[in-house]
């Protein structure tokens, strides 16, 4: 292993070299060393050979009259320069090979995930990307190791704070009577009186102020809360306050743009140290990953226009947002909270969850909205080819089905450049493939074990082959209206099975008017679901081989259990319900569905099941033939049909 410097102390001497920073650009220095090298434990990838990480800062500065920037909120408010600019600087991460000659000449970008960023899969390294992670998310403290952003902190002319309401929402999820918690923003005032804490029992209950409810400030960014008798681990604790000092939070997607574009289109930075992705030439091609908050980030990032740069080129060629289901995020916002996830029990009063859903421009008959996810880059020439992938726990809990659908819950037909899969029986993220009797955390039933990351791999391969060569990726794979895929959750076919409550519980959604706090609610939308076979398996979408020959009942819901919000469901967790290992024990037990021992007569029968399923996806590039060969072997290795 060796490190070594990329960008010279010396920024001085760079100055004088190439003259004064360019007032017009975005990227104003770059500052980053070769951390390892070789990295990833010195393996090799196939004929790309080893990588090395580097790791550094990105500065860059915005023109807030430019009108790529006329959206972003309390911009106006933030600090400037000497050229009237305002700056910013975000941690970036890159894999190179060690050998750059055998560089795809493609930016793979993953979006960090709450300032982190998981490894890259084997079959991408093996195509010989350099990967590309870049800090957006402003609210999280800086370290070591996280990948965010510094962005400013709004304030008035005088330096006096900008103050506002805002709420928060906490679950504690525990029984402790005393529990402390953090504020996302500073509060203006220490004084009780000019704030209040309500407690309900789940989404649609009254908020109430209990006598035994008491609270206290713990300094300006924490609360004491001493919880009421009555109420249990699941209760939604909300709390509105004068908060202070709001972060430029949509700055961060500026960060991003400009650091990609800087990266694909620039050979040097504005103080001339050289592009570590320039080699004879650069990138030819810029893809982009997300997964759940990272997601959701994509897919405003490219609702608020962010896929065009400065000089109007675009920024991501294609675009992979994963189990993000309908939402948006809660970033671009005066006291925005980008860490909200919306689920069927939380967060229901926080923007970044409403219309528009899909990528295609539709009329909202809720709200009388004309708009869409692609607007803006429709009138710029700058939309990304698109592979949007959920889970089935996106169904439930974050209303996937209006992505394929108007807002009433009718069929719409997606532009020609967006495909759309669902991950039929999993859990949000996916589960590790073997279940565990531990797993059910606070929720009724265990949680799903059924994987996702083989054919959310094979999609990505997918798009990429449709961004460089023009190869069309698979068909798209998602139940809706039009197949008779999507249904109302009150009618949906699920069997009776001993021990296993199915109430029809989804994640809900309204329009919301955001100009009070808590907000009002409006009129419904309509949330479908998919249909399932006498199994309770979804039919639908992309059904990893251990689904198609399963061993119990995977889906995407689950539900809180007695003491934790009960009759609430149970984040993106999903459920296992194994099935009987004999005929006799399906009968005793009044189990519908067909034993072990009567679909797999022998073990041979279920490797063989396994192996067909498998198959089958790779013909259809929905799985990559080594991760078919490692889902075979593990099936060889089960105890089934012994």
């Amino acid at each position: 292993m060796r490190t070594r410097r990329l960008a010279a102390v010396a920024a001085v001497a760079a100055c004088a070299m190439f003259g004064a920073v360019d007032a017009g650009a975005q990227i104003t220095r770059i500052d980053i060393d070769v951390v390892e090298s070789p990295a990833l434990g010195g393996e090799e990838f196939g004929d790309v050979g080893a990588y090395e990480f580097l790791r550094g800062t990105m500065y860059g500065e915005v023109d807030p009259a430019d009108p790529s920037h006329a959206d972003i909120v309390h911009l106006e408010h933030a600090p400037r320069n000497a050229r009237g600019h305002v700056e910013y600087r975000t941690t970036v991460e890159i894999y190179r090979p060690v050998d750059m000659r055998r560089w795809n000449r493609a930016i793979y970008h993953t979006v960090p995930n709450r300032g982190r960023a998981g490894a890259a899969d084997r079959a991408l390294l093996e195509m010989g990307f350099g990967f590309v992670r870049v800090g957006w998310q402003g609210d999280i403290e800086p370290s070591a190791s996280n990948i965010v952003p510094v962005l400013p902190v709004a304030r008035h002319e005088d330096g006096s704070s900008i103050t506002g309401p805002a709420l928060e929402e906490f679950i504690f999820n525990d029984l402790e009577a005393i529990s402390t918690v953090r504020l996302s923003y500073p509060a203006a005032s220490l004084i009780p009186s000019r704030a209040s804490l309500t407690v309900r029992r789940n989404l649609d209950s009254p908020r109430e102020k209990p006598a035994d409810l008491y609270w206290s400030f713990v300094g300006d960014r924490q609360l004491r809360i001493l919880r009421p008798t009555g109420y249990d681990g699941g209760a939604i604790y909300e709390f509105v306050y004068e908060a202070k000092d709001p972060i430029v939070m949509g700055l961060g997607f500026a960060a991003m743009r400009d650091a990609i574009s800087f990266l694909r289109y620039e050979e040097r930075d504005g103080s001339g140290t050289p592009n570590p992705l320039a080699f004879e030439g650069l990138a030819d091609v810029a893809i982009s990953f997300g997964s759940s908050q990272s997601g959701r980030y994509q897919r405003d990032m490219l609702y608020q226009g962010f896929n065009e740069d400065v000089e109007g080129r675009i920024v991501f060629d294609g675009i992979h947002p994963h189990i993000a289901g309908s939402r948006k995020t809660f970033t671009n916002y005066a006291f925005s909270q980008p860490g909200r996830w919306q689920k069927q029990h939380e967060d229901h009063f926080y923007p970044g969850d409403q219309f528009p859903f899909t990528y295609r421009t539709l009329t909202d008959p809720v709200t009388g909205l004309t708009d869409g996810l692609q607007v803006r880059c429709t009138r710029t020439g700058t939309c990304p080819r698109i592979v949007h992938t959920d889970g089935e726990a996106e169904i439930w809990q974050a209303r996937s089905s209006l992505v394929v659908t108007d807002p009433l819950g009718r069929h719409i037909d997606l532009p020609d450049n967006v495909r759309v899969y669902v991950f039929a029986g999993t859990r949000h993220g996916g589960g590790g493939g073997v279940f565990t009797e531990s797993g059910r955390g606070y929720c009724e039933n265990l949680n799903s074990p059924m994987p996702l990351s083989e054919s959310r791999a094979a999609i990505t391969v997918a798009l990429y082959h449709w961004v460089v060569d023009g190869t069309p990726p698979p068909d798209s794979r998602f139940p809706t209206v039009e197949n008779g895929g999507l249904v109302p959750a009150s009618e949906l076919a699920f069997p009776r099975i001993p021990g296993v409550t199915y109430t029809g519980s989804y994640n809900p959604l309204r329009a919301r008017d955001f100009s009070t706090i808590p907000p009002t609610s409006g009129d419904p939308y309509t949330v479908l679901v998919g249909r399932v076979d006498a199994d309770g398996n979804m039919i639908d979408g992309v059904r990893h081989p251990n689904l198609a020959a399963p061993i119990g009942t995977y889906t995407g819901w689950n539900m809180r259990r007695e003491g934790f919000g009960a009759g609430g469901q149970c984040a993106g967790s999903g459920s296992f319900v194994p099935f009987a290992e004999t005929a006799a024990e399906r009968r005793a037990s009044g189990d519908p569905r067909l034993s072990l021992e009567e679909r797999y007569p022998s073990r041979q029968a279920y490797v063989d099941a396994v192996r067909r399923e498998a198959d089958e996806l790779v013909g259809h590039r929905l799985l990559l033939r080594a991760d078919a060969d490692e889902i075979v072997r593990e099936a060889e290795g089960s105890a089934i049909g012994r």
